[in-house]
């Protein structure tokens, strides 16, 4: 693994134990499940970008 993969693995898991601090499993349960959300939007986001810019590609 890359030191700066590293680092980014290092970083996620400092930010998830902040927000983890005094949660419960039920709250850790619907942290993740915000989270996972907002993964998903955020691929939705960059692939629609990326069609956009292959379709003003090829009109090019």
């Amino acid at each position: 693994m890359a030191r700066n993969e590293e680092e980014l693995v290092l970083f996620a898991t400092s930010v998830a134990m902040e927000l983890a601090k005094g949660l419960d499993v039920e709250e850790l349960d619907e942290l993740r499940n915000l989270i996972n959300q907002i993964s998903c939007s955020l691929s939705t986001l960059i692939n629609n970008k990326y069609c956009a810019l292959k379709r003003k590609n090829l009109k090019k």
